[in-house]
């Protein structure tokens, strides 16, 4: 009876066994076809100042880029990934605490000053506000303060040193016609990734070795890391934005294009501000300083309006090509409120 039954379990085992072959066998066959065709509606041309080629609007994609910055925090821990300084993270834990922005409650009263003077009630409901990195025509970063309403998004100039506003500029959403997410590239014949790369290299060597030599007695391993090429490798923006654009899918005209005082570029470029990398706490906590939220309620407001608006997930191309004079403005930080020796500007 015994041998019965071990013949039974042993045939209803096999039984199971051939079931799961089976139903596992078909995905197999269909999955090629099924990543193909995602593969063919991802590859997008780089983006240029044209809404000609628009995608439609996803929201996993900023389901995807949190992935992504959990899947760059986890290597930032591996102590194998980071040998090399990443230029994707603005500044250090150190230098950021020269910025006033970063002190307690300096962001907060900033806003709510900026909501209660600037905000009316014919501007719409009030969606949302941030301090994010403004990027220019001439690829200049500005901090500033982001005020999003259901029918507007208001860029405001503020002096975090006098706690006041100096300047700011509404952009109402039935003028959008683009909108573009996505990485932030220079064109293949720019210089400014070699630029970076070298101003990046030098100031590592100078910083971490030059001066750590001479406050202490150098190791073995020093030698090697002090002339390493990698230092000096072009390094690209490694950095997402977004693009608010309402040309009608015209170039910029030159007169604007080689005007750096021009008032008339007919597009917003945001990014996370270096806080965002920095400061303690959640998501939460660092809600203000985050350009993908603020890209996201961005995106439902713009969804919400009769106007039509492509909605672009596709790399931001950045129009420098030399770049000499945005590369010191962004190294020394000017276009930010922040302590700078005895003087503060």
């Amino acid at each position: 009876m015994g041998d019965l039954v071990d013949e039974d379990l042993e045939f209803r085992g096999g039984t199971l066994q051939l079931s799961s072959e089976n139903a596992s066998a078909e995905p197999r066959v269909t999955q090629p076809a099924k990543s193909s065709t995602n593969t063919t509606n991802t590859q997008v041309n780089p983006s240029v100042l044209s809404g000609a080629d628009s995608l439609t609007s996803s929201s996993s994609s900023f389901a995807d880029a949190r992935a992504d910055t959990q899947t760059n925090a986890q290597q930032e821990a591996d102590p194998v990934q980071t040998v090399y300084p990443r230029y994707d993270v603005p500044f250090n834990s150190e230098n950021i605490k020269d910025f006033f922005t970063f002190r307690k409650g300096v962001v907060e009263n900033a806003i709510q000053e900026c909501i209660t003077g600037l905000l009316f009630p014919e501007d719409g409901e009030y969606l949302g506000s941030w301090l994010l990195t403004e990027i220019t025509l001439w690829d200049n970063e500005k901090e500033r303060i982001v005020l999003l309403t259901s029918r507007l998004v208001m860029t405001i100039k503020y002096d975090f040193i006098a706690m006041k506003q100096l300047d700011f500029k509404k952009t109402y959403l039935d003028d959008l016609d683009t909108i573009v997410i996505g990485e932030l590239v220079y064109p293949p014949s720019s210089l400014v990734p070699r630029l970076n790369g070298i101003a990046t290299g030098v100031t590592t060597v100078v910083k971490d070795c030059v001066i750590d030599r001479l406050c202490r007695r150098p190791s073995s391993t020093d030698e090697t890391k002090l002339f390493d090429y990698k230092y000096f490798e072009p390094r690209e923006r490694n950095l997402r934005g977004v693009r608010l654009m309402w040309n009608k899918g015209e170039p910029v005209p030159m007169k604007t294009v080689w005007n750096p005082f021009s008032q008339d570029v007919p597009f917003l470029t945001f990014a996370s501000h270096p806080i965002y990398w920095h400061k303690d706490g959640g998501i939460e906590e660092r809600s203000t300083f985050d350009m993908e939220l603020f890209a996201q309620k961005l995106q439902r407001a713009v969804e919400n309006m009769t106007s039509p608006c492509c909605i672009h997930h596709s790399p931001i191309v950045i129009q420098s090509y030399v770049g000499l004079t945005s590369l010191l403005h962004n190294k020394t930080s000017m276009g930010f409120f922040k302590v700078r020796g005895k003087f503060s500007f």
